[in-house]
């Protein structure tokens, strides 16, 4: 079905209410053959004039209330585009366009001015065109912290065009490498459990009260996400197999993995996964948070996964690496089922799902 209706989330009522979407989503393909969903559910293909596009939607969730906090705007569109053009490049789609819905309580010029800078801004790094959107002015529907502009962000991407070079077309197996490419911050995800843990301990202005490094909590909850969509590109363009691609969104490693493994008979040993940022330690002892619950709601520090042959590691990391993505070897995969996360380093042992894979 759709890729927006493939959101994997911890939530089981979530995941019910998406089931029902896709639902109702299947009633409106005449032929059930020409349904196209992509490797991983991060978009779905749709054929048009004889080609094919591929379409995904996302939005960047309650991560707005940290922008409203910190009266900061303009770095919210890369949250934005990374969300759409990255699931787009995990399913092998070159990102062309995007357009963006931003629905508001009440209209601010100067604020809507800041928010569109960093859209353009943030398009044009990941090199896709903004090609339409829609403001729309809610009133009380749309809600928000302080006395400003209150708004819920969402995009839809759209590419062809594949991203997959040659030696790619066969299934991720046993002896293969699995490469971390790390996160900047939390991304777009996890942000109510991150609030609450916060508001818990710090009470209503937890946004202003410092991390152990001496940093504003808002700053370190509003770092902008990271677009992985330039560096598969150029992956591709050196002829790097790319055999299967995890963007780690909600659900984070042992929900997304899955998606591009499910059912295959192998479990992934990750021994050197790029290490969580202090930030996310943080709440993990704030909120008396279980690590495995703490990787299924954050990133824990890898924002996308790439899986490539072992022979082809080593260019992967070289390209990536000139990229600035801060890439590593985080494991391999072997014949069996489920996620092992090698998580002594920073304090959390080792963190095992089974049957996850």
């Amino acid at each position: 079905m759709p890729g927006f209706h493939e959101r994997v989330s911890s939530s089981p009522q979530n995941d019910r209410c998406s089931a029902i979407a896709r639902r109702w989503a299947a009633t409106t393909w005449p032929d059930p053959s020409l349904e196209g969903a992509l490797p991983g559910g991060f978009a779905h293909a749709v054929s048009v004039s004889g080609g094919t596009v591929a379409i995904t939607s996302d939005g960047i969730g309650t991560k707005v209330e940290v922008a409203e906090r910190m009266e900061r705007h303009d770095t919210v569109g890369f949250d934005l585009v990374a969300m759409v053009v990255d699931d787009l490049a995990a399913a092998g789609v070159r990102p062309r366009a995007i357009t963006d819905i931003l629905d508001v309580d009440r209209l601010d010029e100067s604020i809507v001015d800041r928010l569109m800078r960093g859209l353009a801004a943030a398009a044009r790094a990941a090199g896709v065109v903004v090609a339409g959107g829609e403001i729309a002015e809610l009133g009380g529907r749309i809600t928000g912290y302080g006395n400003g502009m209150h708004f819920n962000w969402c995009a839809t991407a759209v590419g062809e065009g594949s991203l997959r070079a040659a030696g790619s077309d066969r299934a991720p197996c046993s002896g293969d490498v699995v490469i971390a490419l790390a996160s900047d911050g939390l991304r777009s995800n996890g942000y109510t459990l991150a609030r609450s843990i916060l508001q818990s301990r710090f009470g209503d202005a937890w946004h202003r009260a410092r991390t152990a490094s001496g940093r504003l909590w808002g700053d370190a909850l509003l770092v902008p996400s990271r677009i992985y969509a330039p560096t598969l590109i150029a992956l591709a363009e050196a002829g790097v197999p790319l055999l299967a691609c995890a963007h780690v969104t909600g659900g984070g490693l042992p929900r997304n993995l899955p998606r591009i493994l499910g059912g295959s008979g192998l479990c992934v040993d990750l021994d050197n996964l790029t290490p969580p940022l202090p930030e996310m330690r943080a709440l993990v002892e704030l909120g008396g948070i279980a690590p495995s619950e703490a990787y299924e709601q954050w990133n824990m520090g890898t924002g996308f996964v790439l899986i490539v042959p072992r022979e082809a590691a080593t260019a992967a990391l070289g390209i990536a690496g000139e990229r600035g993505v801060r890439p590593r070897i985080a494991g391999t995969l072997s014949t069996g089922t489920g996620i092992r996360i090698d998580a002594w380093a920073w304090g959390m042992g080792e963190i095992t799902f089974e049957g996850a894979s």
